[in-house]
């Protein structure tokens, strides 16, 4: 009979069908229903032996069956009964009473509780009508405040179940639970996440160089560049834990299992609003946003800035003559300025203060510091001509 068996399983093996030899109590499985007379309900769960389900667990309010034979079902590996293997239709342990929390310690089948209270180094659990103990570490994935789980109905795994003299010591965790739950949801993620993808995800924690954003499974990170199209914004300004956000997924790597995000590339480019709307020449109300060692950056609007560089702005001080940008303008004022040209490949555009019209000699000489200011060169070419137009006589500027 022995080399039978070892015949049908070497066919089986030599036909392609791959069978199971067995199962972890708790373990999900789909099955077909192969029979539902008698006292059970037969199901092919892939393996070489049929298992095993109370047909009570079927039997509805008015006494029909939920399952029909050849009806695909999902349930859950209890364990071995009398040489059978035994499996559940209900996902969580239902009743009250000790032997309910036996049940679901031996099958490793999630039960529901209440957190009644906060004790020492953790949660007293309502389990079945018994007193159960949640460490902290166990309640859930990330820190979780008291106010937020107490009172609540939780699903727990029983991880410890014994008595001793002092009586029976149940131990439940909410977190392995969560975890697994979060372990198929990763791998079924990074089986269909490609990069172009939009998404759907909730922000879970804002650090200093960026935001992550739960995917539902794992989360991404969208760095601070990516953001927003305007420079120096807060991330805190933005989003906050627990906001829904759309994001772009720039990249995935599948093996260290790391997701970049984007939040401002499903939004428009302000360089192509800017570019539809404004040519060199134009001119419009900026406002100066930041003021560097070279000059001040101007605001155009927002996610478009522009520069003023000093020998530009020379031009807003009597003496046409600046050492900082500090000395005419500063962070937060508006300007009207004039477009002097715009590099589109490079997101640079230069400006220049607008100031009323001066005489024409007075307006040259302006025009010439400013330029002088902004190439040293320029500024030596302009006094050597000074110096012949005066023809080197120190004296040929004064009048007699």
């Amino acid at each position: 009979m022995a080399d039978a068996k070892a015949d049908f399983a070497a066919m089986l093996a030599a036909g392609g069908l791959n069978y199971r030899k067995g199962f972890n109590p708790g373990e999900a499985v789909t099955a077909r229903v192969v029979s539902t007379k008698g006292n059970y309900v037969v199901l092919d769960v892939g393996a070489k032996d049929e298992g095993i389900l109370s047909k009570e667990e079927f039997i509805l309010d008015d006494g029909t069956l939920r399952a029909q034979e050849g009806e695909r079902i999902k349930v859950w590996f209890v364990g071995m009964r009398q040489g059978n293997m035994t499996f559940t239709a209900r996902n969580k342990a239902i009743g009250r009473g000790n032997a309910v929390l036996q049940q679901a310690y031996d099958a490793k089948t999630p039960i529901d509780g209440i957190v009644k209270a906060e004790v020492k180094g953790g949660y007293e659990i309502d389990l079945a009508g018994q007193r159960a103990f949640c460490p902290y570490s166990q309640i859930g994935l990330y820190r979780t405040e008291p106010s937020e789980v107490v009172g609540t109905r939780q699903t727990f795994l029983i991880t410890e179940y014994a008595e001793d003299e002092r009586g029976l010591n149940v131990l439940v965790s909410r977190r392995v639970l969560l975890e697994k739950e979060r372990t198929e949801k990763r791998t079924a993620l990074f089986a269909e996440l490609a990069e172009g993808q939009t998404r759907e995800g909730t922000v879970t924690r804002i650090m200093d160089f960026g935001v992550f954003v739960d995917l539902g499974g794992a989360e991404g990170l969208v760095s601070m560049r990516e953001l927003s199209w305007e420079r120096n914004v807060k991330a805190e300004d933005l989003v906050k834990p627990g906001d829904t956000v759309e994001v772009l997924v720039q990249r995935v790597d599948q093996v260290t299992e790391r997701i970049s995000l984007s939040l401002r590339a499903l939004r428009q480019n302000p360089w192509d609003a800017f570019m539809a709307q404004y040519r060199a020449g134009d001119v419009l109300k900026a406002k100066i946003v930041r003021i560097a060692t070279f000059g001040a950056f101007a605001q155009l609007m927002p996610g478009v800035d522009g520069l003023l560089s000093n020998g530009r702005l020379a031009a807003l001080s009597k003496t046409n003559r600046i050492a900082s940008a500090h000395e005419v303008v500063e962070e937060g004022q508006i300007l009207e300025v004039k477009i002097d040209s715009i590099d589109a490949d490079a997101h640079k555009i230069a400006l220049r203060p607008v100031v009323a019209e001066a005489a024409p000699a007075a307006k040259a000489d302006a025009t010439a510091e400013a330029e002088a200011q902004d190439d040293p060169m320029e500024w030596i070419r302009a006094n050597k001509v000074k110096n012949a137009e005066m023809g080197n006589n120190p004296f040929a500027s004064l009048s007699l």
